[in-house]
């Protein structure tokens, strides 16, 4: 039934590239045409190591370089009302973890979430919204409400690399210690840039006992 509705719903909206909106085949599997894709500044290693003193998570996937059409597209998706990208992101993200051939020991799913003053001014949480479709793609429990934002920080892309790590130092909590024990973690944000939100939210996990974190992000302006 539900493949039904979302069919019909596609022959009255059919979907466009999240690119250039060039409208797509209502069997489309990913919201992007194939100019735009072949576009894509992809990173060429399924997963990255952490660097210098963000050592809290294990490891990075990222999808590509924080670049191009790209980065233009995430600009939309977080500050310009382009809600409906998460699908998209969402399945570029769960390809580049499915090359990972440990990902279905993985427990569960975690976004980093945003302090609800903030989200009430956006309307939604970017990561979250990636988190929730990407645990429908791989089978994987999403647990939105496990990891809370304590503190309304200011936004990390102001900030030089020092004043980010005080910035959101202690900005985090976890609401139930006893569902983090011993589990292998995807923490899903939008964009690494120095890490500092990533690397703080591990923190608190890994000290809540959380066994593996690796930490799940569509771009990166790491090279």
């Amino acid at each position: 039934m539900i493949k039904i509705i979302n069919w019909i719903i596609k022959l009255i909206f059919p979907p466009k590239c999240i690119f250039c909106e060039t409208i797509l085949s209502t069997n489309t599997e990913i919201e992007i045409c194939k100019e735009c894709y072949e576009q894509i500044d992809f990173k060429k290693e399924a997963s990255l190591n952490p660097q210098g003193q963000y050592n809290y998570y294990d490891s990075v996937v990222c999808v590509c370089n924080y670049s191009g059409i790209v980065k233009e597209a995430i600009r939309k998706y977080k500050f310009y009302s382009k809600a409906s990208y998460y699908r998209t992101f969402a399945r570029l993200l769960s390809q580049r973890i499915k090359e990972l051939t440990q990902w279905r020991k993985f427990d569960m799913i975690v976004s980093v979430p945003l302090h609800p003053k903030r989200e009430q001014s956006r309307g939604y949480n970017q990561s979250y919204l990636i988190a929730r479709e990407l645990g429908r793609e791989l089978g994987i429990k999403n647990e939105p409400r496990l990891l809370a934002r304590v503190k309304n920080t200011h936004s990390q892309s102001l900030l030089k690399r020092d004043e980010r790590l005080e910035n959101i130092k202690d900005a985090f909590r976890i609401t139930d210690t006893s569902r983090v024990e011993g589990k292998a973690i995807f923490l899903v944000d939008d964009i690494l840039t120095t890490g500092a939100t990533l690397n703080e939210c591990s923190r608190v996990l890994k000290g809540a006992g959380a066994k593996k974190i690796v930490a799940a992000v569509i771009a990166s302006g790491r090279r």
